[in-house]
């Protein structure tokens, strides 16, 4: 263990050693999620919040009972949702597109990128969690030119801020078609709605990436592009989309108005449920990591951690190290074993029918001895000890219901799947689960504590990937 320090090093401190996250490490620093076309209504919860059939047309993705009367507490409270991830009841929505030849057609899909770029700068920046029930517009439902924030794409092509006039249908699938629409990332820290024409409780920083005094909360930025099957279309300079109605002195429709792509524009109304946005924001933008769908329904850090180690330290106590270490005993090195201890992530019972919760242990390190990879093997054990006490002498016996992972030498998060041990503990009643980890042959493997920088996380995850 003589040399267990400066291998550590490289494993809690591998950003750090240049002042900070990486350019390139942090330029992936995304998470994303794809929702399903829902429903359409003529609702606003936003700009015409309590009032139905007033608004103009709307296509509705995530949230499967967003309308007009929709509020943080009911977006919350009803789980159905055509997302992915079931931690994402988000309700979003754009206007209806009405085709040249007159077809009315809503999005297949859409995908939703998170990241901590602060747009229009391509900076990343810190951020604080998105805020429950935050209600943000984004585009110019009176547009008549290019917008900044609103993009276009179609076979062929990349994505522009002009309307296409020359998309090349696939000759099986036909064109897609994407709006694409960047929506701010200050909040004032007060307002969590807009009111029009009185309250912009969200507007973008400048091109420096830097947010005014008025607004200077950086929030993640929330890419929305939407994807619309239209069939042989090669042009859409004659495509439109849905614009507020004409009413009468009673407030009654008299006519739907319609405006060219350039008034695109969207509606985010966050329903993410609040552990989930914090991990998001935590564990993916601001830790520069790549995370793509993986973002949990629910998560916990241990409620203790520790290596025990034999012979002449077995009854010596690790619980306070930054490092912890599985090795096993080879001629005079007695076997370290590595004990953490969660609480089990609550909410399984308010997944919807269609989602199964997929438990994983997150654990950040490697094999710190050599570049081979092996399997080591993580067991469920009795949780009847704690992180000040816990020794090799009193430890509980490191087996039971047991995983195998395969790694190597990368420092990075390694993932278990301990669905089958988390089951067990909560058939029986349990709230608190407990591991041990055992190394492979005479390597040392070193993980991050929950004292670290990177801690073991236990997920529970929620995802029913949509195909596309």
């Amino acid at each position: 263990m003589k040399n267990s320090g400066m291998q550590w090093a490289a494993v809690c401190c591998g950003l750090a050693m240049t002042g900070g996250v990486s350019a390139q490490t942090v330029a992936n620093a995304d998470a994303t999620v794809i929702c399903e076309y829902s429903h359409t209504l003529a609702d606003d919860p936003i700009v015409y919040p309590g009032k139905p059939g007033i608004a103009m047309i709307h296509d509705f993705l995530g949230n499967t009972t967003a309308n007009a009367l929709s509020t943080p507490e009911t977006l919350r409270a009803e789980h159905g949702t055509t997302c992915e991830n079931a931690a994402d009841t988000t309700a979003y929505w754009a206007p209806a597109l009405k085709l040249p030849d007159g077809r009315i057609v809503p999005p297949t899909y859409q995908k939703t990128y998170y990241t901590n770029v602060a747009v229009p700068s391509g900076r990343r920046v810190r951020v604080e969690p998105l805020p429950a029930g935050l209600r943000m517009l984004a585009g110019d439902h009176h547009g008549a030119l290019p917008n900044p924030r609103i993009s276009f794409l179609c076979n062929g092509h990349s994505y522009t801020n002009t309307i296409p006039t020359d998309c090349v249908p696939d000759p099986e699938k036909g064109t897609q078609f994407n709006i694409g629409v960047n929506f701010p990332t200050c909040w004032d820290g007060r307002n969590l709605a807009p009111i029009k024409g009185v309250i912009e409780n969200v507007v973008y920083p400048d091109n420096q990436g830097v947010c005014p005094a008025t607004h200077p909360i950086h929030i993640p930025e929330v890419n929305l592009n939407l994807a619309y099957m239209i069939g042989q279309v090669t042009d859409l300079t004659e495509a439109r989309l849905s614009m507020d109605p004409t009413l009468d002195a009673f407030g009654r429709v008299v006519e739907h108005n319609w405006g060219t792509l350039y008034t695109a524009h969207a509606d985010f109304f966050n329903g993410w449920r609040d552990e989930s946005l914090r991990y998001m924001a935590d564990y993916c933008l601001n830790a520069g990591r790549l995370c793509n769908k993986q973002v949990p329904y629910a998560y916990s850090e241990p409620l203790g951690d520790a290596t025990v180690r034999g012979g002449d330290t077995a009854e010596k106590n690790y619980g306070n190290d930054l490092s912890l270490y599985a090795q096993r005993a080879s001629g005079t090195t007695p076997e370290s074993m590595i004990y953490m201890k969660f609480r089990i992530p609550q909410g399984a019972v308010n997944v919807p029918p269609r989602f199964t919760p997929d438990y994983q242990l997150r654990i950040y390190g490697g094999n710190t001895t050599d570049k081979t990879a092996a399997i080591i093997r993580l067991y469920r054990v009795s949780t009847d000890w704690t992180e000040d006490t816990i020794t090799a002498s009193n430890a509980p016996p490191c087996q039971g219901t047991m995983t195998d992972m395969y790694l190597d030498n990368v420092i990075q998060y390694r993932t278990f799947n301990v669905s089958r041990a988390m089951n067990e503990a909560i058939a029986e009643g349990k709230d608190t689960i407990a591991f041990c980890l055992r190394g492979s042959g005479d390597r040392l493997y070193t993980f991050a504590s929950r004292d670290a920088d990177n801690p073991p996380l236990q997920l529970m995850m929620t995802l029913n990937p949509v195909k596309h």
